[in-house]
């Protein structure tokens, strides 16, 4: 079984549209980053200002069609996986991108693990402390699943450890 670490950004609170979407393996060898095309009309002044700026836009912009269709090609390719998220608003964002606008999306590949235990959002916060590049582009949604996975590793680490 693959562990995938989870980060979404979206456009502002009350709309939830997503922005970006980014998926990284445990061991770091598997990464999906995607952004919608076009981006959300109506984002939040802290959207607009610390989100839409860090965009890579490029090939990583997608129609929301091609996103799913990536997001889908991707998973499946992994069989088995566990994603972790630290907000339940990113499964949420996940799963619609999966399901797209498909009547029966096919089966998911994967569960989904809220994981917020122990240290790890202690740890999470460290690892923006250590990584004063990757604070600075803190909200690209790729940058944050990489600090998130860096944080579990942590953890997991110090509870071997114990």
């Amino acid at each position: 079984m693959i562990r995938l670490f989870l980060d979404s950004e979206w456009a502002n609170d009350a709309l939830r549209e997503l922005v970006s979407l980014a998926l990284v393996s445990e061991d770091g060898e598997h990464v999906f980053y995607a952004e919608r095309d076009p981006l959300p009309g109506v984002p939040s002044s802290f959207v607009r200002e610390n989100v839409y700026p860090l965009l890579d836009r490029g090939q990583a912009a997608m129609t929301d069609h091609a996103m799913t269709h990536a997001l889908r090609v991707f998973l499946e390719s992994l069989g088995d996986c566990e994603i972790f998220a630290d907000a339940p608003l990113d499964f949420s964002m996940l799963h619609r991108v999966w399901s797209g606008c498909d009547r029966s999306p096919p089966a998911a590949p994967y569960r989904t693990r809220l994981a917020r235990e122990g240290t790890l959002m202690q740890r999470l916060e460290r690892y923006f402390e250590v990584n004063p590049i990757e604070a600075a582009r803190r909200h690209h949604a790729l940058v944050d699943a990489v600090a998130f996975r860096s944080a579990w590793l942590d953890e997991q680490a110090r509870k071997s450890m114990s």
